[in-house]
């Protein structure tokens, strides 16, 4: 009995660590310096909150949020392609005026665990080119909002390290306007 007890303490572990996805932090707000970075913070905060008040789709995030999506339909939205659309309409002004830019990223594209997202960077300092080997230090980051349902921000390296498992390496991808 103790044996099976422990074997269900440990899958269930498993399962919350799986599901959480939060084995590295997003940046803490408070820890952004950069000024450009800072506005493009307070763009991605109030698109995702304008997004999670929308009145005509309910919105939602992470894996429980994708079955949701896939079970129920409808008006429902928050799969992790849909909040790379939402988060790059929502601060490409902002991205542009402070002149950085943004494009997209996909990790295990064509797999179950396929997840995109939003960069932002600023090219006088990193080119397009290298966005992929970025040194933490440097100016590379990841709009997520898809994960919690926040504006989170991630460092290139650490968004990297996010996956728990990865069939198919990240790359950098145009945004292309929903079909």
């Amino acid at each position: 009995m103790h044996n099976r007890l422990t074997s269900l303490r440990h899958l269930l572990l498993l399962v919350f660590v799986t599901l959480s996805g939060c084995v590295v932090l997003p940046l803490h707000h408070d820890s952004i310096e950069d000024p450009a970075l800072l506005e493009i913070r307070t763009a991605f905060a109030r698109t995702v909150e304008q997004t999670l008040n929308d009145p005509e789709q309910q919105w939602t995030s992470g894996w429980l949020g994708n079955m949701w999506i896939n079970f129920h339909g409808d008006d429902n939205r928050g799969l992790c392609y849909e909040w790379k659309y939402r988060v790059h309409a929502g601060v490409q002004e902002t991205v542009q005026r402070v002149g950085w830019q943004a494009t997209a990223i996909v990790i295990n594209r064509g797999a179950a665990h396929e997840h995109h997202a939003v960069v932002v960077y600023d090219p006088a300092q990193v080119s397009a080119g290298k966005l992929l080997a970025a040194r933490p230090s440097e100016p590379v980051y990841i709009l997520d909002a898809w994960r919690q349902g926040q504006a989170d921000i991630y460092t290139m390296h650490d968004w990297l390290q996010l996956p728990m498992s990865v069939s198919v390496a990240a790359e950098i991808i145009p945004v292309q306007a929903p079909r």
